[in-house]
């Protein structure tokens, strides 16, 4: 009996882990996305033209563990500013992923001062 007992409560707490994991990958994906959209930022504001070996990994790495329709926009080719634009496009469709119905606003933009009026 404490052995039946014993394995269900391990059963039990192996799932709780695996739907916390599923439950908070989104959070974990958007801070890893901030942290390299932070660092290339930096880059861009000090000059730099091209992204660090070191970057790049961390950004392949990073990238590489998204849903596949997140991972495609990412154009690492080098170049800072480029590889920039196309992460904020990342964790734009990271967003849609875990939001679908999220529409992103430009704050700026004719359509937003329509809404604004109303």
């Amino acid at each position: 009996m404490i052995d039946r007992t014993s394995s269900r409560i391990e059963k039990q707490e192996t799932a709780v882990r695996r739907e916390n994991r599923r439950r908070y990958a989104f959070h974990r994906m958007l801070e890893a996305t901030d942290r390299l959209l932070w660092r290339l930022e930096e880059l861009n504001r000090d000059g730099v033209p091209t992204v660090p070996k070191k970057v790049r990994a961390e950004l392949r790495k990073v990238v590489g563990a998204m849903p596949d329709d997140c991972r495609e926009s990412l154009r690492d080719n080098g170049h800072v500013q480029n590889t920039l634009d196309s992460l904020f496009e990342v964790q734009e469709r990271l967003f849609r992923w875990r939001y679908p119905d999220w529409q992103d606003l430009d704050p700026d933009g004719a359509d937003n001062q329509d809404i604004l009026a109303s």
